[in-house]
């Protein structure tokens, strides 16, 4: 048994890493997004025992010596027959023990290395999950696109699409926003943006999602309705992370850590400005995370084996994803 997995499963993309029992990255891979409502539950579990199968040959590692697989899923904990079906079928993939939970928790593991206070992810979709210094957890947001979600890109594409229409329409000023997607999308007229939704984003999540990063650009320009559409985005976050701290109990006066992760982030100070002040209004603290999802699956590995060394295995994977980036 010489092997963690660890699974990040997302909207848009699902991360695989292997290591030693130390920390040390093996093997990795991405594949395409795993969420049940778009490819199913068999096509869920298809991807995930594909991706478990390519990493171990990658590795040149047999089934049975991993020790602990940690499968983090959108939407796990939130359907009794999802979670049911995916629960007896993974853990026929590898002779290992295996823990299955909501993406989300690979993140508050990551980010906080183990310990108390909020994760908040704004990638494709928006949810936080917080675990309070009795282990008590809670959750808010990420309930459905449709109805949830706010803050995330799905969001914020959405935003920017009827920002775009009421730019056109002279509703509101015309901004930078306005001549980006038509040149972006090349549109002759403004009603071509009917036509371009239905042929390339309509019932494609991700798509919508990565229309967000258009927004963020409007807004570098001087959008300044692109701009607000950031602050809006932060308060809706904030709310989410209100929603985890009335569910928890944490000691009084003393500030909550609260972490994130997600493309939304990527805006900067655009978004993580805002996003600080309002937490600090509420007695939390905004903190850089430590430590990505899916080292945080690793970490959630080393525990469910029994070990009880998790700063040693995470300054190691500290120093690989520093090395990553360079």
């Amino acid at each position: 048994m010489n092997y963690y997995l660890s699974v990040d499963g997302g909207g848009t993309k699902t991360d695989f890493l292997l290591t030693d029992r130390a920390g040390r990255p093996v093997a990795r891979r991405r594949l395409g997004g795993c969420t049940y409502s778009y490819i199913g539950q068999d096509g869920v579990c298809e991807l995930l025992e594909e991706g478990a199968r390519l990493l171990l040959r990658d590795a040149a590692a047999g089934e049975d010596e991993v020790a602990c697989a940690v499968w983090g899923i959108p939407c796990y904990g939130e359907d009794r027959a999802f979670d049911g079906y995916v629960s007896r079928r993974l853990p026929r993939v590898l002779p290992c023990a295996h823990r299955l939970c909501n993406d989300v928790e690979l993140g508050l593991a990551g980010s906080l290395l183990l310990g108390p206070g909020v994760h908040v992810v704004a990638g494709t979709g928006a949810i936080a999950m917080g675990r309070d210094p009795g282990g008590k957890t809670a959750r808010a947001n990420g309930w459905h696109e449709f109805f949830s979600d706010e803050g995330s890109a799905y969001w914020l594409g959405r935003q920017a699409l009827a920002l775009f229409a009421q730019q056109a329409d002279r509703r509101r000023e015309r901004g930078p926003l306005y001549e980006l997607l038509r040149a972006e999308w090349g549109l002759e007229s403004d009603y071509e943006v009917i036509r371009y939704y239905r042929e390339n984003l309509e019932n494609r999540r991700e798509r919508i999602a990565a229309v967000q990063k258009l927004l963020c650009r409007a807004a570098e320009a001087g959008d300044r309705d692109a701009a607000r559409l950031y602050e809006q985005a932060a308060r809706a976050l904030a709310r989410t992370v209100g929603g985890v701290l009335r569910q928890l109990d944490f000691p009084e006066g003393e500030p909550v850590r609260v972490s994130y992760y997600g493309g939304v982030y990527r805006a900067g100070a655009r978004i993580l400005a805002s996003f600080g002040r309002l937490l600090g209004e509420m007695g939390a603290v905004l903190t850089p995370p430590a430590l990505p999802p899916l080292c945080g699956g690793v970490l959630l590995a080393a525990q469910a084996d029994g070990r009880d060394d998790p700063a040693e295995i995470a300054e190691t994977l500290k120093s690989f994803e520093e090395m990553e980036r360079k």
